[in-house]
């Protein structure tokens, strides 16, 4: 599900944002977009044809065709129409469930996904965007290594886990960062998860703690990345 709103909160399309798959445009609100790949998904999940798609849509089958493989791009018109179609609660797979989950949510959540030796933001909930430390933050950006005192190590032991692999249940990670002279303290759960077409992503949901529960969860733990199995 392709949507940015005013507020800044990005959802996906149909579950794909896999980085062999970078979408081509930017459409309305700086939201990143493949239309092609988007309604191609749409069919997939829903069985319709290019036929019933371009009835749906307004505009004509080899032009369903043409914006699916990438050699047309949509008019203004019908990018809204599609993305009409898209926003449609039933037409929404389960991963977008999700993704409206995350946008919606006053809670601090981000979703990442590999990108070699880093993570990429994928999505960034309200909580997230209104938060003063993440303001500055845009999906499509890297996770900066420097961020907190021990960010480089924590992020390289989080990539090794295996939890992009789903060897890994779970990471709870405690880490304090400083902004502007000020040290914050988190604690974050970071879950796995699939999209129906198979790409990993990492659901993070974070917690701003005090400095006494931070150090007194720090103190009942061997590492800051404590990692769960179901073995």
């Amino acid at each position: 599900m392709f949507q940015l709103t005013p507020g800044g909160i990005f959802a996906l399309p149909a579950g794909r944002t896999d980085l062999d798959l970078i979408p081509k445009r930017l459409g309305r609100m700086g939201t990143i977009l493949d239309w092609g790949k988007a309604l191609r998904a749409h069919r997939a999940r829903t069985g319709i044809n290019q036929q019933s798609l371009a009835d749906q849509l307004g505009i004509s089958q080899p032009q369903v065709s043409r914006i699916e493989a990438g050699t047309a791009e949509p008019r203004d018109d019908v990018t809204s129409a599609i993305r009409a179609l898209l926003e449609r609660p039933n037409n929404r797979s389960l991963f977008d469930g999700l993704m409206a989950a995350i946008q919606f949510s006053p809670h601090v959540i981000c979703l990442v996904q590999l990108a070699g030796d880093n993570v990429r933001y994928v999505a960034l909930s309200r909580g997230f965007r209104e938060h003063p430390q993440f303001r500055r933050i845009e999906v499509g950006q890297t996770v900066r290594k420097d961020a907190s005192r021990n960010g480089e190590v924590l992020l390289l032991d989080t990539i090794g886990s295996g939890i992009f692999d789903g060897e890994i249940t779970a990471i709870d990670a405690v880490w304090i960062t400083e902004t502007d002279q000020h040290h914050n303290h988190w604690q974050g759960i970071m879950t796995p998860i699939r999209s129906a077409e198979g790409g990993w992503y990492l659901h993070c949901a974070m917690k701003a703690l005090d400095a006494d529960a931070y150090a007194d969860l720090l103190a009942n733990r061997e590492t800051p990345l404590v990692l769960h199995t179901l073995h």
